[in-house]
């Protein structure tokens, strides 16, 4: 197993990992998603995370396999749905949110709705929407897939974010998977959407 040891110079709060399609999620049984969130978890535990998010790589759902997908992760897990998310509270007090939009672009017209137009939305504001409850942008964005193709999921969430692909199927991912990604991030120097000069 690979050691991860903390770099005071690599805030790590918030891991975003993206992975499998809807159709993949939707074969994904309770005690399947028990044992990815799980794993998830204990890769992340140890290094200051405080967020987990997991976004679905492509793929398009119907309310109806919405609601399917959340109910097997809370049959799963336990948690609290709100929308098209599941939030759970694993050890620790990380927190664990499995987002089943796979469109990045529907869900940012979906925060710009949930935000209202009396309000003056800002880029603080829509962030928080978005992100919610996370409360700022992923520090690392793992993607189970091509390094050759960004997935549609993510849209927001890559501007300021460190970018690892790892070509591995969405239940194959392991802790050693995970623990590579935030070893590799913990060695950049990070930009934050920057570029060298």
């Amino acid at each position: 197993m690979v050691k991860v040891t903390r770099n005071v110079n690599s805030d790590l709060a918030h891991v975003l990992v993206c992975a499998g399609t809807i159709g993949e999620w939707l074969k994904t049984t309770p005690a399947q998603w028990k044992s990815q969130i799980d794993a998830l978890v204990r890769s992340v535990s140890g290094v200051g995370v405080r967020w987990l998010s997991i976004y679905p790589y492509s793929g398009a759902a119907t309310s109806l396999e919405r609601t399917e997908i959340c109910n097997s992760i809370i049959e799963a897990h336990g948690g609290h749905r709100s929308g098209d998310r599941v939030s759970v509270v694993a050890d620790g007090g990380l927190i664990v949110v499995i987002d089943t939009c796979a469109d990045g672009q529907e869900r940012f017209v979906n925060a710009v709705a949930q935000l209202g137009v009396a309000q003056n939305i800002d880029e603080a504001k829509l962030a928080a929407t978005l992100l919610s409850p996370a409360s700022g942008e992923p520090d690392l964005v793992l993607v189970l897939g091509s390094p050759t193709r960004v997935p549609e999921s993510l849209m927001w969430e890559l501007a300021y974010s460190e970018l690892v692909f790892l070509n591995v199927p969405w239940l194959k991912c392991d802790i050693e998977h995970i623990q590579m990604a935030i070893g590799d991030f913990q060695r950049r120097d990070r930009r934050f959407g920057g570029v060298d000069s």
